[in-house]
């Protein structure tokens, strides 16, 4: 079916907006399948998008925690 960048460019920007992204009850960063459901992107996107925005939101998840450590190790310097 293919991949509307469009779509998923604007889609990512406005989650990028959100700011940090939901946690789970133990502070943990949601899982990409999770964010798909928590902002609804299942029922609006062919499935090769929800591949597509699947693996990006997995690089900005891991983006997200790897600045947050670097901002731990910040303060106790």
């Amino acid at each position: 079916m293919g991949v509307n960048l469009y779509k998923i460019r604007s889609i990512l920007e406005f989650i990028r907006r959100q700011g940090r992204f939901p946690m789970d009850p133990y502070g943990q960063a949601l899982s990409a399948s999770d964010l798909l459901v928590w902002f609804g992107l299942k029922e609006c996107l062919t499935v090769d998008e929800l591949l597509y925005i699947e693996d990006e939101l997995t690089g900005m998840i891991e983006a997200e925690i790897a600045v947050e450590r670097l901002r731990q190790a910040e303060r106790i310097r």
